[in-house]
C-alpha cells in the first residue's frame, strides 16, 4: 500500500500539502498520515476551534471521508522535536513519500515547515515534496490559495529511491553529499544541475537515460551549487569560466569518485556531476555482456602480447569499462602497465597512471612520449585525438609495446577509415593492429515485469534480413516499481570484435574502402553489433524498441492498412 506522509499545522501552507497529497494518494491508490507535532501534549480539536484553517481541515478531511470511494487516511499527534518527530514517523510508518509545506505562520508552526523542510529532505529515508508560497500578504501569512498557487521545489520521482547509502551525520549535515547519496542508490552514472529561470533542475542518468528528481529554488540551488564548487576546489568567485574538478567524499563513499565540471550557461551556472565506480569500472570480461565467440576473439587478442588495440564506441558506450577490464586481465604482476587519460577515470594502486593536465604542459602527445620512456610493457591511452597521438600510439606499437585505447567511430570498419584519416598509412595499421573491438551499451529488460509476445511480421523481417531465424517470442518493456516504471534495468554490451585475420589484414594494407572491409567481416561470419543486438532480443535480454531508439536495429516502417 502506498503511503504519503504529511506533516502540518493547520497553515494555508500545510492545508495545501494535505490537498495535494490527497491528489496524489487518490491516484495512486493509497493512504495518508497526518501528524501533527504538538507542545505540551495539547491536541487541537478541528471540529470545535473557531480558527479559519481549522475548520478548513475539518472540511478537507470530511470531503476525503465523503468521496467515492473514500480517501483512506489516520491522524497521528505527536509530541517532540519536529525534525525527529517527522523522519521517526516516516520511518515507522514505512512512508513511501513525505509531502510537506515551507512556510507556517509564527513561533512552532513556522519552525515545523519553514526551515525544518530542508533538513526532512535531507534525511528522509523517502522522497519528499516541498511545497513553497510564490508571495506573502503584507501579514507575513501564506495566502489562502488551492494548489496551483503554489510550485513544487522537490518532487520525487517515479517511485520510491532507496534509503541513502550514508547514515552518518555528516552527511545529514551536508546537501551536496546527501544528493551524492541519493544518486549512488538510484544507480545514476551523471547528475546535472541545470538553471530554469529562477529554479534549478536536477536529472539523474540511470541506465543511460536521464530522469527528472527534483526542481529546488533558486536560493536552494545556489546554495548547492556553492557547496559544490567548494568541495571540488574550485574557484568561487569566477562563474565565467569553465573548471574541472573532483569531490572529496567521506571514507564511507571510499569505492565511489565523483568528477565535477561547472559550466557558465545563459540561466547562469550548470554542473555536471560524473559518479564513477569501481565496481561498475573494475568488471571481469564476463560481466560485460559477451556472447562466448566475442569473448574467445578478446581472449586471443590479449594473448597477442603486442601491438595496439582499438575499443571504438560513440560517448557513454562503456569503452572505458572494457579496456580497464581487459588491462584488469593481463594484470598478473608480470607486466608494467601505465596509463595517459584525461581525465583518469580512477586510481588503480596497480597501474602507473599520468593524467593530461595542460595548465602544465602534460597534454596526451607529450604524456605519451614521456611515459613510453617508464619501460612499459602495456599502455593505455584514454583517447586517440589527434594525428600526432596516433601516430605515437603507432611507433610505440611497432617497438613491441602492448597499446590499447579508444575512438569514436560506428563500427570495425570505420575505425579503419579514421585512423587512415589521422594520417596513419595503411600499411603501418596492417602491421601493429593486434585487434578492433567496437561497441554499444543497450538497456537491459526488467527481469520482474517484462512481457513476452509472438513477433510481428514486421519484427520477425527484421531477424531475417540479418540472416537469422525469428525467435517464437520476444519480450517487451512493461514496467514496475523495481525498474521505476521504465521497464529496464541496468544495461549490457553489443560487441563486434575483429581480431588480426590474414584476409581483413590483407584488405586494411591495401587500402580497401569501408564496404569491402564490411564485406569480408559479414563473410569472416563475424558477429556484428546488429547482430549480437538481435541474439540478446532472442535470448529476451533487450528489446526490439530499444534497439530501434538507440538506432542499433532500423524497423522498416509498417505497412498501410487495406480496406
Amino acid at each position: 500500500m502506498f503511503k504519503i506522509l504529511v506533516p502540518t499545522d493547520y497553515s494555508n501552507c500545510s492545508i495545501a500539502a494535505l490537498k495535494q497529497a490527497g491528489v496524489l494518494a487518490r491516484g495512486a491508490g493509497g493512504t495518508l498520515v497526518i501528524m501533527h507535532v504538538v507542545e505540551n501534549g495539547s491536541v487541537p480539536d478541528p471540529k470545535t476551534e473557531q480558527d479559519p484553517s481549522h475548520q478548513e481541515m475539518a472540511r478537507l478531511l470530511q470531503s476525503f471521508s465523503e468521496s467515492n470511494p473514500p480517501l483512506r487516511y489516520e491522524e497521528r499527534y505527536v509530541e517532540g522535536i519536529p525534525v525527529s518527530a517527522i523522519l521517526s514517523v516516516a520511518a515507522e510508518e514505512k512512508a513511501d513519500l513525505i509531502v510537506m509545506g515551507t512556510t507556517g505562520r509564527s513561533g512552532l508552526k513556522r519552525l515545523i515547515l519553514g526551515s525544518v523542510a530542508e533538513e526532512v529532505t535531507r534525511r528522509a529515508p523517502c522522497p519528499v515534496l516541498t511545497l513553497k508560497a510564490q508571495k506573502e500578504e503584507p501579514n507575513g501569512e501564506a495566502p489562502t490559495a488551492v494548489w496551483q498557487n503554489w510550485t513544487t521545489i522537490d518532487q520525487p520521482p517515479a517511485s520510491s529511491i532507496p534509503a541513502d547509502v550514508l547514515t552518518s551525520a555528516e552527511i545529514n549535515n551536508n546537501p551536496a553529499l546527501a544528493l551524492v547519496s541519493r544518486a549512488i542508490s538510484a544507480r545514476a552514472t551523471d547528475i546535472h544541475i541545470d538553471p530554469s529561470g529562477e529554479e534549478y533542475t536536477v536529472r539523474f542518468r540511470i541506465d543511460g537515460k536521464l530522469t527528472n528528481f527534483c526542481r529546488l529554488s533558486d536560493e536552494v540551488g545556489r546554495a548547492l551549487l556553492m557547496q559544490l564548487k567548494v568541495m571540488g576546489n574550485l574557484d568561487i568567485a569566477d562563474p565565467f569560466h569553465p573548471k574541472e574538478g573532483r569531490l572529496a567524499l567521506p571514507g564511507a563513499l571510499n569505492d565511489f569518485e565523483v568528477r565535477m565540471t561547472a559550466v557558465p550557461v545563459v540561466d547562469g551556472e550548470a554542473i555536471s556531476l560524473r559518479v564513477l565506480s569501481r565496481h561498475r569500472l573494475m568488471r571481469s570480461m564476463d560481466q560485460l555482456g559477451l556472447s562466448t565467440n566475442a569473448q574467445a576473439r578478446i581472449e586471443q587478442i590479449l594473448r597477442h602480447g603486442e601491438g595496439i588495440v582499438l575499443v571504438t564506441g560513440p560517448t557513454g558506450s562503456g569503452k572505458t569499462t572494457t579496456l580497464y577490464s581487459m588491462l584488469h586481465q593481463l594484470d598478473d604482476g608480470t607486466r608494467h602497465i601505465v596509463t595517459i587519460e584525461d581525465p583518469v577515470e580512477y586510481d588503480i594502486p596497480t597501474f602507473r597512471q599520468i593524467s593530461a593536465d595542460t595548465k602544465h604542459g602534460i597534454t596526451m602527445t607529450s604524456g605519451l612520449r614521456t611515459l613510453l620512456r617508464l619501460d612499459p610493457d602495456v599502455v593505455l591511452i584514454g583517447e586517440i585525438r589527434d594525428a600526432d597521438a596516433a601516430e605515437t600510439a603507432m611507433r610505440a606499437a611497432s617497438s613491441g609495446k602492448y597499446v590499447f585505447s579508444s575512438l569514436h567511430t560506428r563500427d570495425v570498419a570505420s575505425t579503419v577509415t579514421a585512423i587512415r584519416d589521422l594520417h596513419i598509412d595503411s600499411r603501418s595499421l596492417a602491421g601493429n593492429l593486434a585487434g578492433i573491438i567496437s561497441q554499444r551499451l543497450l538497456r537491459r529488460l526488467c527481469p520482474e515485469c517484462s512481457k513476452a509476445a509472438v513477433p510481428t511480421d514486421q519484427e520477425a523481417a527484421v531477424f531475417r534480413a540479418n540472416d537469422l531465424e525469428p525467435p517464437k517470442e520476444i519480450r517487451h518493456p512493461v514496467g514496475c516499481p523495481r525498474c521505476r516504471g521504465t521497464g529496464y534495468y541496468d544495461r549490457i554490451g553489443l560487441f563486434e570484435v575483429v581480431t588480426s585475420e590474414d584476409d581483413i589484414i590483407r584488405a586494411i594494407n591495401d587500402g580497401k574502402p569501408e564496404s569491402e572491409l564490411r564485406r569480408l567481416i559479414h563473410e569472416r561470419g563475424i558477429c556484428t553489433i546488429q547482430k549480437d543486438a538481435l541474439l540478446k532480443v532472442a535470448e529476451g535480454v533487450v528489446s526490439l524498441e530499444d534497439c530501434s531508439n538507440m538506432m542499433v536495429i532500423q524497423l522498416a516502417p509498417q505497412a498501410a492498412a487495406v480496406n
